[in-house]
């Protein structure tokens, strides 16, 4: 596509550097397949050649700018021999073909390179040059360069419209008869931008495949009705599937009624899903003629692969490596099934008799039976589904891909997850954070009251039992967001109304009604004529409370009378709802099935509608939190704090930690702008005596070289000292307790006293960032210390000290200087991850001020991987 940019009759210079075998990966392309990224070898001789000659004149031409039939040897070997630090190139393959190959050659003097592309001609159009330019950039940016170059005939739209979306800078010039572009190969936020957008499109059309094909292929049915493959066939020609169903059985000409072959090849068609239902043993050798046949995605629904121990994760492993080699996506194994209920799909690929009705909420479930049970409960609660899956063993597809296709499905408006755990929390939280701001997610919460708090500030709305994600889902979907926590309840039954005050409290709703309470029209508890009201009157009272200022969202807690019969109600409910644009919830006494309302959620008893309500008006304060700039630190800081890290880290190994000592400590906390009571380290009386007249009288001593230490000198620790006589005395009492456990010691000017404060900094690759706050000090229970998940936002900060038991124990002064360190902590956390742990406990908050005075600190070396910040599986 763009010129060589070397002569090939020169000679090849032997590497010098050995193959980078770590940038070899699998990536998703435009189309929704994948392919294999790697560096060229010289054993890709024989690949390039062929490669070559499947080429045609026009792409030879575009690529050499001449007709070049075939290569030479001296041509081969130049091409496939590169040193990978000077000379660089990568190919893509599928299977054991080379479909595209990019490469860079340096500028002579100077600190560019010039870049040249060649995609195999039946590859086209999944945007295979622009994955390659994103890894030459790479490799670029590792050995330093400045740019790339690259001469394009001005016919080659294709790849100067490659080099146009790439999202790096560029620019170009005629010259010569060719367009000369050159190319910034720096990361920018538009790069990055750029580089993301094209990664997740790119999984959404991978699940597409899965969810949404126009072709499906059942391989392994049996004949036998109750068995797995024959009811997985009888579901999908019931649906009906709007596509082609195929069927592939060694021995039967039919199954159910659809001409069967022996081998998926034998098929007059490719499909775009299989569904494979054979015995364990098979599934490899199905899965290699699937490949072979050019299928798009597999759903296998056969277990004994990593839910049957070792030998299954072999299989499994053999399995991924065929389906990867081949450019296929994989649903299980394991796996319950999928479906979608889209009129132009109407996919039911699943082996249990469940009802699916059609609707906009994405559900996906760890667990067959609970999917199915929870896709059962939806039905009669009148949710319907955009789509389901429940992926099994997810050997390849993740929660996270699926989640990615949801993002952009239209039909989809709101997601429903049960899922144990996340594999990388830190990888799902930042999905799931980017998915909620446009379409919310509800999960059932996990026995990890962390993990929880992860996921609901990224956005995720909990729920505490599967029986509740109907309701709420039906809420999210039906209802707008609320624009606060204000509610108005209005009934007619002062026992309801009752309860539905309370109830919205515990919530976390503000009751907006005379004098905090529900406004009640007539009184059906009292059985009296006087206590009822017209219709009019019950309808213009529910309208005027919508509509009013004070309100955010209305609990409507009617319940059926004499003059309010079910009918009645429910046309009245019908027409608020079209009036109002509000979210409104219902509850009165009455199951949702007897009101019968399409698009307003209906609860028998207040407590479920107030619960459903405040988990939806958190979600829209987040949603409002989430349009702000989270913190981060300036260029200077980030600088400063980074270098000093990385100096303080020296060459830890890999997987170690460094423990910093104390004046390591300080140095770091007055670099990221944390006040820390002034302190010296020692381990003779004389060092604690000047130590003392160094920071000041009075002074505390610590023995900070004991494993556990606790209050007064029987736990190593002593206050309120304030001369030399009383220094060494102590000292001696603790060492004569502790011997030479005692030391290091530390001498520390005593801070004023004041509320007693753990604040924490936790760092890690697979869990992610978060900053912990509670009670400090050696009695401090860990309870009730709340959470706040990394990146963060100043009013996530605000947040966090809002915390109830923080109420009453420091000033509106100290609450400022207590957000400042925890801000100056969330600044570092950003520009220095190696920082695993950073733990100020007690953090003080008195008269003097706010100063951490105890704090240690925990480096540990980020993992890194060539492969950050690109497209890799």
């Amino acid at each position: 596509m763009a010129t060589e940019p070397d002569d090939p009759a020169v000679p090849a210079v032997a590497p010098h550097h050995a193959y980078p075998a770590e940038w070899e990966t699998d990536v998703v392309l435009a189309d929704g397949s994948t392919a294999r990224i790697r560096p060229i070898r010289p054993d890709d001789r024989d690949r390039l050649e062929a490669f070559h000659g499947r080429q045609s004149a026009e792409s030879i031409y575009f690529r050499y700018f001449r007709f070049r039939p075939e290569l030479s040897d001296d041509e081969l070997t130049h091409f496939t021999t590169v040193d990978y630090f000077d000379r660089m190139a990568f190919v893509a393959v599928r299977g054991d073909d080379l479909i595209a190959v990019a490469r860079y050659e340096p500028w002579g003097d100077r600190n560019e390179a010039e870049v040249a592309f060649f995609v195999d001609d039946g590859h086209g159009g999944r945007g295979l040059a622009t994955i390659l330019l994103e890894f030459l950039a790479a490799a670029g940016r590792r050995r330093k360069l400045d740019g790339f170059t690259a001469s394009v005939l001005p016919e080659n739209y294709g790849m100067l419209r490659v080099f146009r979306r790439a999202g790096f800078a560029v620019s170009t010039k005629f010259a010569d008869g060719v367009i000369e572009v050159a190319l910034g190969i720096d990361v920018t936020s538009s790069t990055e931008a750029a580089i993301e957008a094209r990664g997740r499109s790119a999984i959404a059309r991978s699940v597409a495949r899965l969810l949404a094909p126009t072709s499906v292929v059942v391989i392994g049915p049996s004949r036998r009705p109750g068995s797995v493959g024959h009811e997985v066939l009888r579901h999908l020609l019931a649906a009906p599937f709007a596509g082609r169903v195929s069927v592939v059985h060694p021995e039967a000409d039919s199954v159910l009624g659809v001409p069967a072959v022996a081998n998926v090849t034998d098929l007059d068609h490719v499909p775009d899903l299989a569904v494979v239902v054979t015995p364990t043993d098979a599934v490899e050798a199905v899965a290699e003629d699937c490949v072979e046949a050019g299928v798009g995605a597999l759903l296998v629904i056969t277990a004994g692969f990593s839910d049957a121990g070792p030998a299954g994760q072999a299989r499994e492993r053999r399995l991924l490596e065929i389906v990867r080699r081949g450019g296929v996506r994989l649903v299980g194994p394991n796996a319950f099934g999928l479906a979608n209920t889209d009129p132009d799909v109407e996919l039911r690929a699943l082996f249990l008799p469940v009802a699916v009705a059609a609707g906009h909420l994405g559900l996906l479930s760890q667990s067959g039976p609970l999917g199915a049970a929870v896709l059962d409960d939806l039905a009669r609660s009148g949710v319907g589904i955009s789509s389901f899956a429940a992926l099994g063993n997810r050997a390849d597809v993740s929660v996270n891909d699926v989640l990615q296709y949801w993002a952009v499905d239209d039909r989809t408006k709101a997601i429903a997850l049960y899922i144990e755990n996340v594999g990388n929390l830190r990888k799902f939280t930042a999905i799931a954070r980017d998915v909620s701001r446009t379409k919310p997610i509800i999960a059932v919460a996990t026995f990890d009251d962390v993990l929880n708090d992860m996921l609901e500030q990224s956005g995720v709305i909990l729920v505490d039992q599967i029986s509740s994600l109907a309701a709420q889902a039906r809420l999210v979907i039906d209802q707008p967001l609320p624009a606060g926590l204000r509610v108005a309840v209005v009934s007619n039954t002062s026992s309801v109304a009752r309860l539905a005050v309370a109830a919205c409290r515990r919530a976390g709703l503000e009751v907006s009604g005379p004098d905090g309470g529900a406004i009640l029209v007539g009184d059906v508890d009292h059985l009296d004529a006087n206590a009822t009201a017209s219709l009019s009157r019950y309808e213009r009272t529910v309208v005027e409370a919508a509509v009013a200022d004070t309100v955010d969202a209305v609990m409507v807690a009617l319940v059926p009378s004499l003059d309010l019969p079910i009918g009645t109600l429910r046309d009245l409910l019908v027409r608020v709802n079209r009036a109002v644009d509000k979210p409104i919830v219902v509850t009165g006494l009455v199951g949702a099935e007897q009101l019968g309302i399409d698009d307003i959620p209906s609860f028998t008893f207040p407590e479920g509608a107030a619960a459903a309500l405040g988990r939806l008006a958190r979600h829209a304060e987040w949603r409002r939190r989430a349009e702000e700039p989270v913190i981060e630190p300036s260029t200077e800081r980030a600088d400063a704090v980074h270098g000093a890290v990385t100096e303080l880290l020296g060459d830890v190994a890999a997987d170690g930690d460094r423990h910093l000592d104390l004046g390591q400590t300080q140095r770091l906390l007055t670099t990221i702008g944390v006040p820390f009571a002034p302190a010296l380290e020692v381990t003779t009386d004389d060092d604690a005596v000047r130590a003392a007249a160094h920071v000041g009288y009075p002074v505390a001593v610590k023995a900070i070289g004991l494993r556990v230490r606790t209050a007064g000198e029987g736990g190593g620790t002593a206050l309120d000292i304030h001369d030399p006589e009383q220094l060494v005395e102590c000292i001696a009492r603790m060492r004569a307790q502790f011997g030479d456990d005692l030391d290091p010691l530390m001498v520390q000017a005593m801070a004023p006293t004041g509320a007693h404060l753990r604040i924490e900094l936790r760092q890690d690759f697979d869990l992610g960032a978060s900053i912990c706050l509670g009670p400090g000090g050696f009695g401090a229970v860990g309870n009730t210390a709340t959470l706040l998940a990394l990146p963060a936002t100043a009013s996530d900060i605000n947040r966090l000290c809002d915390a109830d038991w923080l109420a009453g124990m420091i000033t509106p002064d100290q609450r400022i200087e207590v957000e400042r360190l925890i801000t100056a902590l969330v600044e570092a956390a950003a520009a220095a991850p190696e920082l695993a742990r950073v733990t100020h406990n007690p953090v003080l908050a008195g008269p003097g001020g706010v100063f951490a005075v105890d704090s240690s600190i925990v480096l540990r070396p980020w993992p890194t991987n060539i492969l950050d910040g690109l497209r890799h599986l």
